[in-house]
């Protein structure tokens, strides 16, 4: 006789698929940043964290590609350097934060519906 095994699936992948394409843009000073991180940049090429209100988050436009310390970003923006950000590409959207802080259930559609027009997938990978 056989025994059932249940199991929880869990990803901790930020990249789910193919198609990811890169740009770079310049990090606001004294700021950290994590890996997945829901980003927008601005007009003059600067990287700063969208807010939610509500369950609505301000514009986002890109994905932290890594964790980027406070001097980090001090040191890069005293030196004209920029950081590398997801432009474009599928994702796990139980990966992605805003701020280093996880989406609850009611901002995950919010966020998903403005990734459609930012030509970034959130996808819910199956496990989540």
């Amino acid at each position: 006789m056989g025994k059932t095994i249940t199991e929880t699936i869990e990803s901790r992948q930020l990249i789910v698929g193919n198609g990811v394409r890169t740009e770079n843009a310049k990090p606001t000073s004294g700021i950290a940043y994590k890996r997945g991180d829901l980003v927008h940049v601005d007009e003059n090429n600067m990287v700063t964290h969208p807010t939610f209100t509500g369950d609505k988050l301000s514009d986002w436009d890109a994905i932290v590609v890594e964790d980027f310390s406070e001097d980090q970003s001090t040191y890069h923006a005293a030196n004209n350097l920029e950081m590398p950000l997801y432009v474009q590409g599928p994702f796990d959207v139980a990966v992605v934060t805003v701020n280093g802080v996880s989406l609850t259930t009611a901002q995950i559609d919010s966020v998903r519906a403005q990734a459609l027009k930012n030509k970034i997938e959130l996808r819910k990978v199956v496990g989540n």
